[in-house]
């Protein structure tokens, strides 16, 4: 079987170059930071063949590589010229009809179906399904007569948008949510899919976060012994981290000792983030690393720590929370989406209300305070992502949403419209036929 992983960016350099920092030499030779390569990682080891497809706005020709770590193909596909006619329209990306589109314009290439039956595709795995961009892959799935599955990876679909997706969504064979918020959501919305929307949360990869011995990770990294440190990892875009509210959090605890807070990652508000930080004179206690890319830094690291903290204003599901929780960090975090449902307040961490600086500093000093509490809550971190989030369950997941759509493409055939409510029919009773069996 061969997956072909899309990535739900409009094109390569306005994410991973732009936000990231990152080159495509450097994406293809070491980057593995994200679910794609995971993904990759994961099914290869049941047999199972991928290649990650990203849009670039560099070069005319499709570019094929094999990935220096991870065991997959990478290919970047140019985008038309009507996508680059598309992007000089002012504020074409801004609203989110505006922004439907542009995802929807960045995959029309006349040559993807001739690119995707060349390389042998047997499934197309589209991230986001409120992307616009599924709309274009189901069309060329159907051309090839493959099934596609549409993903959840953060982004919910906004409401102007869903008139669009009550009519395209049931091509899917799949939807995947990360959590149990957004998978209710989308049984409420689409209650005729009701069994072909499955929850298939992230995963930990063990053999690298793991409880380490806190001096000699402190040691490693050149930290200083007698500091105590808090950590968050993300991307540095202000909209959904919210890096600014724990920023001013910070100012909060000012007078709490011997502690900085530690800030990985890279993105396109890092520069108005310095300002914030210069300008709350807060130099002194919070330290930006930049984008970690070695993992195994990474996880030293979290070992350096006390404690985790996500001033997320809404997440997915935040793969960062459980990595932390690997290494016996408990995790303080607004109670929102995505977060909520890994964070059970006062057993793995504790959760303010609203996103608010004063909220989030109350939980920080409750955690600094009682060393105790923070370890035993440390300890159920760890106990859960051991119990909950490891990569045997959610491969068995993939391998088995994998196959299962691979059967059922004769039954699902991605309908076209007038079609429809026939093919409601058909598909329940043979899915459920299916998954009694299976």
């Amino acid at each position: 079987m061969h997956i072909g992983i899309f990535m739900h960016t409009n094109y390569f350099e306005d994410f991973f170059v732009k936000g990231l920092g990152l080159s495509e030499e450097e994406y293809v030779k070491s980057y593995h930071n994200d679910f794609s390569f995971d993904y990759a990682r994961l099914l290869r080891k049941d047999g199972i063949r991928t290649t990650i497809y990203n849009f670039t706005q560099k070069g005319d020709e499709v570019r094929t590589y094999q990935h220096g770590v991870v065991d997959c193909t990478v290919k970047f596909i140019p985008v038309s010229r009507l996508y680059k006619a598309y992007c000089r329209i002012p504020f074409s990306h801004r609203t989110p009809v505006g922004k439907f589109i542009s995802q929807y314009v960045s995959t029309m290439q006349n040559s993807l179906g001739d690119i995707l039956q060349e390389d042998g595709i047997d499934l197309i795995y589209s991230q986001e399904y409120a992307s616009g961009r599924f709309e274009r892959l189901a069309t060329t799935a159907k051309q090839l007569n493959i099934p596609i599955i549409a993903a959840y990876h953060g982004g919910s679909i906004h409401k102007w948008i869903m008139p669009i997706k009550k009519r395209t969504l049931h091509k899917a064979a799949f939807l995947t949510t990360l959590n149990e918020d957004e998978h209710r959501s989308m049984v409420a919305q689409f209650p005729e899919m009701a069994n072909r929307i499955m929850l298939v949360p992230n995963f930990v990869n063990s053999a690298i976060f793991y409880r380490r011995n806190k001096e000699e990770a402190r040691a490693a990294l050149g930290l200083d012994p007698g500091t105590r440190y808090i950590i968050t990892v993300g991307r540095l875009f202000e909209h959904q981290k919210g890096h600014s509210l724990l920023v001013e959090a910070v100012e909060y605890l000012k007078d709490l000792p011997r502690f900085k807070v530690l800030i990985a990652g890279s993105g396109p508000d890092e520069q108005s983030l310095r300002e914030l930080i210069a300008q709350k004179g807060l130099e002194d206690r919070i330290v930006l690393l930049g984008s970690i890319r070695d993992k195994d830094m990474l996880a030293n690291y979290y070992n350096a720590s006390e404690l985790f903290v996500l001033p997320s204003r809404y997440e997915g599901l935040p793969l960062v929370i459980l990595e932390a929780s690997a290494c016996g960090l408990p995790t303080v975090a607004f109670n929102v989406m995505g977060v909520r449902g890994l964070v059970q307040d006062g057993v793995n961490g504790l959760l303010a209300g609203n996103p608010d600086p004063r909220g989030l500093a109350a939980a920080l000093h409750k955690m600094l305070s009682a060393p105790e509490m923070c370890a035993e809550m440390g300890e159920a971190a760890h106990e859960i992502v051991s119990l909950n989030y490891t990569e045997e369950s959610t491969s068995t997941k993939l391998n088995g949403m994998f196959r299962e759509s691979i059967g059922l493409k004769s039954a699902l055939d991605l309908f076209p419209d007038e079609e429809r409510e026939s093919a409601k029919v058909i598909e329940i009773p043979l899915l459920k036929k299916r998954q009694t069996h299976g």
